[in-house]
């Protein structure tokens, strides 16, 4: 059986942490992402196979 994983929006841009040098360090499952908007999240967790509930 597969898992359902589910996240709300601002749980996940509470991950991202802002970097001096602008942007954001962002990391969900181990994985890090460097992004430039929190918007891009959305789309990171659905590729990790969440359901983002906004």
């Amino acid at each position: 059986m597969e898992t359902i994983k589910t996240a709300s929006f601002e749980y996940l841009i509470s991950l991202a942490k802002e970097k001096p040098e602008g942007g954001y360090r962002f990391v969900l499952d181990g994985a890090e992402y460097d992004i430039q908007d929190v918007l891009e999240i959305s789309a990171i967790a659905t590729k990790h196979g969440y359901i983002v509930i906004y």
